[in-house]
């Protein structure tokens, strides 16, 4: 077993080891936070960068003068660690350096809901050692299966797939803004490859067939109630074909000849392994948040590219909008009355903030597409501001007595908080 640790964690030998290519965001909010005692637990789909980060942190941390000796990384899903508690790896981690107990350590644990019992083996550690614990993992319903017992004690941070300023390191770095016509380029190429790391370093129809393939599989059909694995690829395409359209359960139920209830579940599922994400109705009523249609994007459009093509654009955009908003979280919904629509509604009931994504070269300020704008300043004339974002359309108007502002996209996107309030 020893040298399978050594294996794992070079740095104890001072062998250079991958870290690729640096997540900033995530990095600056362990690091800030570094000196709390909480276990910080990351979330996020697989391939999503979990253990690159985990890594890019660890390397951090040796930066900062932590002794390499006092660092263990441990994937849990590797077959001969997933059936050793974890209690038991850290036993054998002190045996090797001769650690006393007092002495502070830091444990990443990759996978972690490949463990057995791993939830209360890390309150009994948290509550025991001088420990300083980094856990992934690939569903957000390991967080709901502790059944409470670490809360209190964890710090859950979402990793999503790339965000465009990243998407725009991975390509080697940002244009200039003397060059910013390469920037609709780029944000095109964002659309269609989508925020997957590899795939975005090495577009691959094969090995976004086997990501797909790989999440069903392991992190679905394995842990779920799933009697018809074959209906949630066709589910899920359903749902990609339909971005930024209120979903309608039934009509899926109808579709794919599912009981509503499992239809139900099936969604629930593909949420919690971040292939999809709802939009509620944004609304002052409880209720009518809670039982009208809600709107599901795919989480990244890579994916989308995958089940139904290139092109559509326009839902794409759409999707990039929403996700940057969740990446940053800032909490929206969608407007609806009749058949018009408004894409996203941020900001309070009180000073609403709309956002609608209209992915085009030219807009008049007086385009029929712009009902659903007009009928929601008529139902909040206190709205103050609106923002348009647009393929390459830039400039500002007014509409009643709100300041309309036309955005290229990927100014909202590497820009968000110069139009927007910061989020939680």
């Amino acid at each position: 077993m020893e040298s399978i640790y050594y294996a794992l964690s070079p740095w104890w030998e001072k062998k250079p080891f991958d870290t690729g290519i640096q997540r900033d965001a995530y990095l600056h909010k362990f690091s800030a936070q570094l000196e709390r005692r909480q276990v910080e637990i990351l979330i996020g789909s697989r391939r999503s960068g979990k253990t690159t980060i985990l890594k890019q942190f660890i390397n951090t941390l040796l930066d900062n003068g932590i002794s390499e000796k006092d660092i263990l990384y441990l994937p849990l899903d590797h077959p001969n660690l997933s059936a050793i508690r974890i209690s038991e790896h850290l036993k054998n981690f002190r045996k090797i350096f001769g650690h006393g107990r007092d002495r502070k350590l830091y444990l990443f644990l990759d996978e972690i809901q490949d463990n057995p019992d791993w939830e209360t083996e890390i309150k009994s550690l948290y509550d025991s050692e001088s420990l300083k614990i980094f856990c992934s993992g690939s569903s957000s319903s390991l967080i709901a299966r502790q059944g409470g017992k670490l809360t209190g004690r964890q710090i859950i941070s979402t990793v999503y797939p790339l965000s465009f300023s990243e998407f725009l390191m991975f390509r080697g770095g940002r244009p200039n803004l003397s060059e910013d016509y390469k920037y609709e380029t780029l944000v095109a190429e964002y659309l269609d490859v989508g925020g997957y790391p590899e795939h975005v370093l090495h577009p691959s129809q094969q090995y976004m067939t086997n990501l797909l393939d790989d999440i069903l599989a392991r992190d679905l059909i394995r842990n779920y109630p799933i009697k018809k694995p074959y209906a949630l690829r066709d589910l899920i395409r359903l749902i990609a074909a339909s971005t930024g359209s209120r979903i309608s359960f039934n009509k899926l139920s109808k579709i794919l000849g599912l009981s509503l209830d499992t239809v139900k579940d099936y969604v629930s599922y593909l949420e919690e392994a971040f292939l999809l994400q709802s939009v509620e109705k944004w609304s002052a009523s409880h209720s009518e948040r809670i039982y009208a249609q809600k709107k599901i994007y795919l989480c990244d459009n890579g994916i989308r590219t995958l089940l139904i093509g290139p092109g559509d654009d326009g839902s794409k955009a759409e999707t990039a909008v929403f996700m940057e908003l969740k990446r940053n979280s800032i909490s929206c919904g969608y407007y609806a009355e009749s058949e018009r629509e408004v894409d996203f509604i941020t900001g309070s009931y009180k000073a609403p903030l709309p956002v609608e994504a209209k992915y085009v070269v030219n807009l008049d300020w007086k385009d029929k597409r712009l009902t659903g704008l007009r009928l929601f300043l008529r139902r909040f004339p206190k709205t103050k501001k609106i923002f348009l974002v647009t393929m390459s359309f830039e400039g500002e108007s007014t509409l009643d007595n709100a300041k309309i502002m036309a955005v290229p996209l990927w100014k909202f996107l590497l820009r968000i908080y110069d139009y927007l309030p910061a989020g939680e």
